[in-house]
């Protein structure tokens, strides 16, 4: 079974320190204020986190305690971490998720396209995906896995600005095979 504080020391090594690039919608809150993401966490998302819209001092200050707090239950334990059985598999699909939202869509396409299962990509953990990822060779999942990560990058509007990022966070999630 995968563990969350084997995945958080590479998470937070991926997420920086305060960026409020202009260019990363996630830096603005509901208000349309630039206030910037820290330790990973984005104005947009914090917002839903203390249920008002944040402020750049709001952003600033979060903790690495706080932030971990928020990576664990927002992240790790809704997408059932500790029920994959591969910690690579597990580490790269809520990176994913953490960083577009999107990381449980991904894998259901993966799976469908490379392994033959006939999920719905629905991009909510269910019982039938988690067995799915449970099915599969870690290695070949999370290979494909990140190929599709790095094409999903590329298809986006902004990747011009942030692609070399998004490309080199992959390098942290790759596996070597055994």
């Amino acid at each position: 079974m995968a563990i969350f504080d084997l995945y958080i020391p590479l998470l937070l090594q991926v997420e920086g320190g305060f960026q409020n690039n202009s260019a990363d919608q996630g830096n603005y809150n509901s208000l349309g204020q630039l206030i910037g993401t820290f330790r990973g966490i984005s104005a947009r998302f914090y917002e839903q986190v203390i249920k008002r819209p944040p402020t750049v001092s709001d952003i600033k200050s979060i903790t690495k305690q706080q932030a971990t707090d928020i990576y664990r239950k927002y992240f790790w334990d809704a997408l059932k971490g500790n029920q994959i059985n591969s910690q690579a598999i597990a580490n790269t699909v809520i990176d994913h998720h953490v960083n577009s939202g999107q990381g449980v869509r991904l894998a259901q396409r993966v799976l469908n396209q490379h392994f033959h299962k006939n999920l719905q990509t629905d991009n909510s953990m269910g019982n039938l995906t988690l067995s799915a990822l449970n099915s599969v060779n870690e290695y070949v999942f999370v290979t494909k896995y990140n190929e599709a990560r790095a094409d999903y990058y590329k298809s986006l509007s902004n990747s011009s600005t942030f692609l070399n990022g998004w490309l080199r966070r992959l390098e942290s999630f790759a596996i070597k095979k055994k």
